[in-house]
């Protein structure tokens, strides 16, 4: 009885879920904000050297009041991410993901049905960024992740190109490469590693900060670790360093050169804390 009880107190909301997924696959969102499409995004960071950071369904969340898997709720990192999100920083280039707004084809199921059930981050995203702001693609990180059909190779080729022959820094949790066959970095002339904690990196903000503020600066800075990872940038793009959010790129440039299956519990299984 209960299990039919449940049911019945779940319909409205299903139905509403029902709606906004066709909305959303309809276009009802579409151009509401200016977004870079994935290649758009790759011709942008490719004709020069620039900042960027990236924002998700994570940030969002923090700046919510929310917690996530990867950082506590942080009253003063929510306030700074919005800050960047609405920034106006010309050589700054902040990214939303393109289809959070944008009904594409050829992703799979699961990112799909992720897709179906955004309307608060579609209105929130409408709500706080900056209008005249044009956002890259935020999601270029982990396209094999997100997509079945799509051009891998491609797409992997413009992003190793930009980090082909580039002296860089990684600022990292310990574990990120952990697990990793192929190194997208290898590709490299030169790459040191500075680690911080995998989770709630924001609470040693200010030692990784300075770390990285000593780091030469003929250097380019990569970071992973999650939403601190947007301050972090920010903050070296205001003291005139290059630095650059990469996200899940290595562990997605691996999973794609070994060809990992991506089942739901794979997919759900990679966003996780390293």
């Amino acid at each position: 009885m209960n299990k039919y009880i449940k049911k019945i107190k779940n319909f409205p909301k299903r139905i509403y879920r029902s709606i906004e997924s066709r909305r959303y696959r309809d276009g009802a969102y579409k151009n509401s904000l200016s977004v870079l499409s994935p290649w758009q995004t790759l011709e942008k960071l490719t004709e020069r050297e620039r900042c960027f950071c990236r924002f998700g369904d994570g940030e969002i969340a923090l700046i919510r009041g929310e917690r996530i898997a990867f950082q506590k709720a942080d009253r003063a990192l929510g306030a700074r991410l919005l800050e960047i999100l609405q920034s106006q920083e010309e050589q700054l280039l902040v990214g939303i993901n393109y289809f959070y707004l944008n009904p594409v084809e050829g992703v799979n199921g699961f990112t799909q049905n992720f897709l179906n059930c955004l309307q608060m981050q579609r209105k929130f995203l409408i709500k706080n960024c900056n209008k005249e702001r044009v956002y890259i693609d935020a999601a270029i990180t982990q396209m094999y992740q997100n997509y079945n059909e799509y051009d891998f190779a491609g797409h992997f080729r413009r992003l190793q190109a930009l980090f082909a022959d580039k002296k860089i820094t990684l600022i990292c949790g310990e574990r990120v490469l952990s697990d990793i066959q192929y190194n997208a970095l290898d590709v490299c002339a030169d790459v040191e590693y500075i680690y911080g904690p995998a989770k709630d990196a924001y609470d040693q903000y200010d030692t990784l900060l300075k770390k990285a503020l000593a780091v030469d600066n003929g250097r380019i800075i990569c970071v992973i670790l999650g939403p601190a990872a947007k301050v972090l940038v920010y903050d070296l793009y205001k003291n005139g360093r290059t630095a650059w959010d990469i996200g899940h790129y290595l562990k997605d440039y691996d999973s794609y050169m070994r060809q990992q299956p991506r089942t739901d519990a794979e997919i759900e299984a990679f966003f996780q804390p390293d």
